[in-house]
């Protein structure tokens, strides 16, 4: 999947408790997911499995949005636009179909 480049921040703040190729697949992917609402973001990233662990997390790598739990695992990335349309209260686009 490809994807463009977003337009005006995003009203979270993002943050990737995990490490390595994991961290690095949700990072993209949640790029994506807002460049598809049209906004970009910062993520950063954090080996702190400890705090994710006291977020609740229970799968790696775990994803904040403005230090709550957001997602874990490697959803994908129409889900985190989903689960970010449901967050901020954006409609989702209608779908063209004939």
């Amino acid at each position: 999947m490809s994807c463009g480049v977003g337009g005006q921040p995003s009203p979270l703040q993002f943050e990737i408790l995990g490490t390595g190729i994991e961290a690095e697949k949700l990072s993209r992917r949640l790029q994506c997911a807002l460049a598809g609402l049209g906004w970009s973001a910062r993520v950063a990233v954090h080996n702190d499995p400890l705090r994710a662990l006291d977020l609740g997390a229970s799968r790696d790598p775990a994803l904040l949005a403005d230090g709550v739990l957001f997602a874990q695992g490697l959803p994908q990335t129409e889900e985190l636009e989903a689960l970010l349309r449901a967050r901020i209260g954006v409609a989702p686009t209608p779908s063209h179909q004939p």
